[in-house]
C-alpha cells in the first residue's frame, strides 16, 4: 500500500504510471496531531515538551492546559472540514484505498496523560455536554462535590486538585477526561463526514492509533466513528475495533524483518486486519538502485501467499467467537490510573505514553485474560460499557462475561450484569468490581455486592438466581508471564474448569500427543455457509520486552515447533488450505505447528464438489476471452474463493490478468481483455479454489 500527502493537489505520476493505488495520508496533522508530528526543524513532541515546560514554570496557571488548537475551537473545525473536502475532491477520482486524517493522533503526544483541554471553547461546550449529561446543576453538585452557582461557572479539577481529595470522589476530574474522549470521538466524526460528503464509500481513519487509554483513545467510540484504523498493537485495540465494529478496516503496518515479522504478519490476519503498510525508510524492501531488498526477498513467500487467496479467503469469512465477553471499560482505566498515581503526587508530568503502556496494571491485566482464554483454545469478544448497558450480554447469548480490573460501573451495567447472571450467565472477576460509580466516585457499597456475597474465599463462588458470579484471585494478572516459563497450569486449569462448568467449550480441542492442554498456541475460527475454517497459530506475549524480571522478557517457550492434536466433534471432510489438498473424512488430525506460521484448514460434514472451468479455444488480439467457473453440485461454502494465474506464451505470470474471483455459490466468471500488443501463442489459465486446493488448467490459442 502506498502513501500519498493528502494536502497535495497534483497527481502522484509515479503511482498513476505503475497503476497504484494509494492512500491519503495527513491530511489534517496539525489539527488531530498537534502534540506530536514531523517537523523539519524540532522534534516530533516539541509543542507537547513546550506545554510541560510552561507548566513548570507557573504549576498553579491553567495555560500549559489549554490545547493549540482546541478541537472545539470553531475556526479550526471550519477551516479542517473545509480542507478535507477539498482533499477528497481531488483525490476521490483516483479511488484512494482510504484517508488517514492524520498519523499518531491524539489529545496530546500519543497517548501520553496530560491535562488538556481547559480552553474556553472547549469549557463552553463541555459544560453543555455535562448539562444533558447531569440535567441540573444540583445534580452535577451533588456528583462532584461542588457549589457552583451558575453553570459557566463549572470548571473540572485539574489532575494535582484532584490528588489532593481525600473522599475518593474524582468526579470532577473524571468528567473532564472523559469529555476530552467525546471531543476526540466529535472531532474524528467531523473530518470522516466531510470526507464523506464527497466520496461517500470511502474508507476514512487515523494512522498510528495507539494503545486504549489516554490521548482520547476510548475505542469504543473511535471504532463508532472511524471507518478505517491502522493502529499500533498494543493493549488488544486491534481485538477491541473488531469486537464493536466488525465492518471497521484495520490495516497494520510492516517495520520489522525476521521470523518474528513473519508471525506478526499472520497473526494480524488471523486477528481481524486487512491490510499492510510497508515502512521502508531504510531502503529494506527496495534498495535506492531499484532492486529488491533483503527485506523484499524474505517477505516475497509469505507476501505472496496471502495475495494468492487465502488472505481474501478469511477476510470473505465470518469470524466466529465463543460465547466469552470481557468487559471494556474506561472509566475503570481512569479509575484504577488515579488510585496507582495519587500517591506519587505531581511525578505524573513526568509521564510519556511510554510510560503508560510499560507499568499499567491495567493494561497488563486485560492481555493476561485475552492470552489465558486464548490458550484455552476459546475466542472472545470485547463488550464496551455502552454496549453492556444496552443489553448485549443477553441479546449476544453470552455465557460468561469477565471482568479484568472492572473498578468502576454505571447503575446501568451494573443492572445489566446483575440480570446476565440471573438468567444463567457466569461472571468472573479479578478484584471488587463497580467499588467506584462511572464518575470515579467511591460508592459506599459495591454496585455488585449482592452478587459476590457468598464468594469470599479465593476462588469464591456465588451463586445468583440461575448464574454464579465468581472471584479469582489476582494471579491471573501474571499470566501473561508466568506462561513464559512455564508456571501457568494452576491458573489455565481453574479457568478451563470455570469455563466448562458455564457450558464453554472448544470447538476444536487442541493437545498434544498425550491428550494434555497445549500452551501458546490460538485456535480461530471462521464461518463459510457450512464450512468452517480454523487457523492454529503460536501464540506469543507482543512486546515481551516490556514485561519487567529478565526472566521474563524471552518468547523462547514458543520458538520451537509442536506436534498437536486437532480434535473434532464429529467426523467430518477436512482440506488443508496451506498445503492445497483434501484430507479425506476426519475425526482429528496431527499437525507439527511451525513457531512462525500457521496451518489453515478446512472442515464441512459434506464433501465440496469439484472444481470445473471453461474457456474458449481460441480469441483475437484485442477481444476479451470469458472465464467460467462453477463448482460439480451444491457447495457447502456460501462464498469460495478462486485464485486465477494467467500466462503468457514465453511462461511468465502476467499480473494485470490474473488475481482472485469471489464465487458466491461456487460460481464466478473472469474477463480477460487481452490486448492487441499481447503475444500470439498458447496462452495457459490455471483456476485453483484456496478453500480445497482443487485446480483446472486452460489453454487459450490467441492469434
Amino acid at each position: 500500500m502506498t502513501e500519498s500527502n493528502g494536502r497535495s493537489y497534483k497527481p502522484p505520476d509515479f503511482l498513476l504510471k505503475n497503476d497504484l493505488r494509494w492512500y491519503a495520508e495527513n491530511i489534517a496533522t496539525d489539527y488531530y496531531s498537534e502534540y506530536h508530528r514531523w517537523r523539519p526543524d524540532r522534534i516530533q513532541n516539541w509543542s507537547f515538551l513546550q506545554a510541560k515546560e510552561l507548566y513548570r514554570k507557573d504549576p498553579a496557571s491553567k495555560e500549559p492546559f489549554k490545547r493549540h488548537p482546541s478541537f472545539s475551537d470553531p475556526a479550526w473545525r471550519k477551516t479542517i472540514h473545509d480542507r478535507l473536502v477539498e482533499s477528497a475532491r481531488f483525490h476521490s477520482q483516483y479511488r484512494p484505498v482510504f484517508y488517514s486524517l492524520a498519523d499518531e493522533a491524539g489529545i496530546a503526544d500519543l497517548a501520553a496523560y496530560w491535562d488538556f483541554d481547559f480552553s474556553d471553547q472547549s469549557l463552553e461546550e463541555m459544560r453543555a455536554w455535562l448539562k444533558e449529561r447531569y440535567g441540573t446543576l444540583a445534580a452535577l453538585n451533588a456528583q462532584w462535590g461542588t457549589a457552583f452557582t451558575d453553570w459557566n461557572l463549572v470548571t473540572p479539577e485539574t489532575t494535582n486538585e484532584a490528588m489532593k481529595r481525600t473522599d475518593d470522589n474524582f468526579s470532577a476530574w473524571a468528567n473532564h477526561k472523559e469529555w476530552m474522549d467525546v471531543s476526540f470521538e466529535r472531532a474524528l466524526q467531523m473530518g470522516v463526514k466531510a470526507v464523506e460528503s464527497v466520496d461517500p464509500d470511502a474508507y476514512v481513519g487515523i494512522g498510528g492509533a495507539q494503545m486504549p487509554g489516554w490521548g482520547g483513545y476510548d475505542y469504543y467510540r473511535l471504532a463508532k466513528v472511524l471507518t478505517a484504523v491502522e493502529p499500533y498493537d498494543i493493549g488488544n485495540n486491534i481485538e477491541i475495533i473488531r469486537s464493536i465494529n466488525p465492518k471497521a478496516a484495520v490495516v497494520t503496518t510492516a517495520f520489522a524483518k525476521g521470523p518474528w515479522e513473519k508471525h506478526r504478519v499472520w497473526y494480524e490476519l488471523l486477528h481481524g486486519a486487512r491490510g499492510q503498510l510497508i515502512w521502508d525508510d531504510a531502503n529494506g524492501f527496495v534498495t535506492k538502485e531499484g532492486t529488491v531488498g533483503e527485506r523484499g526477498k524474505e517477505a516475497v513467500p509469505y507476501y505472496n501467499e496471502l495475495r494468492q487467496g487465502i488472505a481474501t479467503l478469511l477476510m470473505n469469512s465470518e469470524r466466529q467467537a465463543d460465547p466469552v465477553a470481557i468487559h471494556y471499560s474506561q472509566a475503570s482505566m481512569r479509575t484504577e490510573w488515579m488510585q496507582a498515581q495519587k500517591p506519587k503526587g505531581d511525578a505524573w508530568v513526568n509521564r510519556g505514553s511510554a510510560t503508560e503502556r510499560r507499568d499499567s496494571e491495567f493494561l497488563r491485566m486485560r492481555e493476561s485474560w485475552c492470552r489465558l482464554i486464548e490458550d484455552l483454545g476459546l475466542q472472545y469478544n470485547f463488550v464496551a460499557y455502552g454496549q453492556v448497558e444496552d443489553g448485549e450480554l443477553l441479546r449476544r447469548g453470552y455465557k460468561v462475561l469477565v471482568l479484568p480490573r472492572s473498578t468502576s460501573l454505571s447503575e446501568q451495567e451494573a443492572q445489566a450484569m446483575r440480570e446476565f447472571v440471573a438468567q444463567g450467565g457466569t461472571l468472573i472477576t479479578d478484584a471488587e468490581p463497580g467499588v467506584f460509580d462511572e464518575n470515579s466516585r467511591r460508592l459506599p457499597k459495591p454496585r455488585l455486592a449482592d452478587l459476590f456475597a457468598g464468594a469470599a474465599q479465593q476462588p469464591g463462588v456465588s451463586r445468583y438466581g440461575r448464574g454464579r458470579a465468581i472471584r479469582l484471585s489476582a494471579d491471573v494478572l501474571h499470566y501473561h508471564q508466568n506462561r513464559l516459563v512455564h508456571k501457568e497450569s494452576a491458573v489455565h486449569q481453574l479457568a478451563g474448569k470455570l469455563m466448562g462448568e458455564s457450558g464453554v467449550r472448544p470447538a476444536f480441542a487442541v493437545m498434544d500427543s498425550t491428550g494434555r492442554p497445549v500452551f501458546g498456541v490460538e485456535t480461530h475460527r471462521f464461518r463459510n455457509g457450512g464450512a468452517t475454517i480454523v487457523g492454529l497459530l503460536s501464540n506469543p506475549q507482543l512486546r515481551v520486552d516490556e514485561l519487567g524480571p529478565p526472566e521474563f522478557k524471552s518468547n523462547e517457550r514458543f520458538e520451537k515447533p509442536q506436534t498437536i492434536r486437532l480434535a473434532l466433534a464429529e467426523e467430518l471432510y477436512a482440506y488443508d488450505v496451506r498445503g492445497g489438498k483434501s484430507l479425506g473424512r476426519k475425526k482429528e488430525i496431527t499437525v507439527t505447528l511451525d513457531p512462525y506460521e500457521p496451518a489453515v484448514f478446512a472442515f464441512s460434514p459434506v464433501a465440496v464438489p469439484g472444481l470445473e472451468a471453461a474457456a474458449p479455444l481460441r480469441v483475437q488480439r484485442g477481444a476479451t476471452a470469458r472465464i467460467g467457473v462453477r463448482m460439480d453440485g451444491e457447495t457447502p461454502a456460501a462464498v469460495h474463493v478462486l485464485h486465477v494465474e494467467v500466462t503468457s506464451p514465453d511462461g511468465k505470470a502476467v499480473a494485470h490478468y490474473s488475481g482472485n474471483v469471489l464465487a458466491d455459490g461456487g460460481r464466478a466468471g473472469k474477463l480477460i481483455p487481452f490486448a492487441h500488443n499481447d503475444a500470439a501463442g498458447r496462452w495457459t489459465v490455471k483456476v485453483r479454489d484456496v478453500l480445497t486446493g482443487q485446480e483446472q488448467a486452460m489453454v487459450i490459442d490467441v492469434e
